[in-house]
C-alpha cells in the first residue's frame, strides 16, 4: 500500500511539473546565452547578496544554461550541500543551515529572480528561473545605470536597434496589446500608425508587442 501511495505522489508531482509552468519561454538558443549571462552580471548580480547570487547562478546553470528550460525542481538539502559553504564553521562538512537556504530562496522570490510554481514534494520544489529582462528590479537598475553611464554602456551603433531597445525599456518588456510579459528575445515592435498612413519611425509611434499580436495586427490591416 505504501509503495502505491508513493507512486501516486510521484505521478502527481510529474503532472504538476507539466501543467503548472508557463511554456512560452522555453528554448533559449545557445547564441542568446552570452548576452543573457552578460545581463545577469550587469543588471542582476549588483542587486543581490553573495548568497543570493550563488543560489541564482546554481539554479540558472541547471535550468536555462543546461537546456534552455527555465524550470527546475530542487530540494533544500541539495542546495544546502551543492551551492555554497558556511562562513561560520571550520567543520569538514560546513554546510549552511536549512534556514539560510529558505531565507535565500525567499529573497530571490521577493526580488523576482525566481518564481515558485508548486508545493514541495519528495523531489523538491518546482521553480522558474527568470532572466533580467523579466525582472522589474533589473530593468529599473539597468535604466538608472545606463542613464548615468551611457558612454560606458552604449546600446548599439545601430540606430534602429537602439530605438527598439528604448521602446522595450519604456514599455517594461510587456506587450502593449495583450499585456504578456516578454524579453528582448521574444519582444517585437509595431507601429501605432502605419507608415503607409503617413507615420514615422519615432519612438512615440512604436509600441512593444508579442509576435502573436504583431502578426495579428498585420493580418487585420
Amino acid at each position: 500500500m505504501n509503495s502505491r501511495i508513493e507512486r501516486i505522489r510521484q505521478l502527481l508531482g510529474e503532472l504538476e511539473a507539466e501543467t503548472t509552468a508557463p511554456r512560452g519561454d522555453l528554448g533559449f538558443s545557445a547564441l542568446e546565452l552570452p548576452e543573457i549571462i552578460g545581463e545577469i552580471v550587469d543588471d542582476l548580480q549588483p542587486i543581490l547578496t553573495a548568497y543570493d547570487a550563488a543560489f541564482y547562478w546554481f539554479l540558472f546553470r541547471h535550468s536555462i544554461a543546461k537546456d534552455g528550460n527555465p524550470q527546475i525542481r530542487v530540494s533544500r538539502s541539495t542546495l544546502r550541500r551543492a551551492v555554497v559553504k558556511s562562513s561560520y564553521t571550520d567543520a569538514a562538512e560546513n554546510m549552511i543551515s536549512f534556514g539560510k537556504v529558505q531565507d535565500t530562496l525567499r529573497a530571490l522570490e521577493e526580488i523576482g529572480a525566481i518564481q515558485k510554481l508548486g508545493e514541495p514534494n519528495r523531489q523538491g520544489t518546482l521553480y522558474r528561473v527568470l532572466i533580467p529582462d523579466e525582472i522589474e528590479a533589473c530593468r529599473k537598475f539597468r535604466a538608472e545605470r545606463m542613464a548615468e553611464e551611457t558612454e560606458l554602456f552604449p546600446l548599439s551603433d545601430d540606430g534602429w536597434h537602439k530605438k527598439r531597445m528604448q521602446v522595450f525599456e519604456r514599455d517594461g518588456y510587456k506587450c502593449r496589446k495583450c499585456e504578456k510579459q516578454l524579453t528582448r528575445f521574444t519582444a517585437t515592435v509595431d507601429y501605432v500608425k502605419a507608415p503607409e498612413d503617413g507615420s514615422d519611425d519615432s519612438a512615440e509611434n512604436l509600441i512593444t508587442t508579442c509576435a502573436e499580436c504583431n502578426t495579428r495586427g498585420r493580418t487585420n490591416q
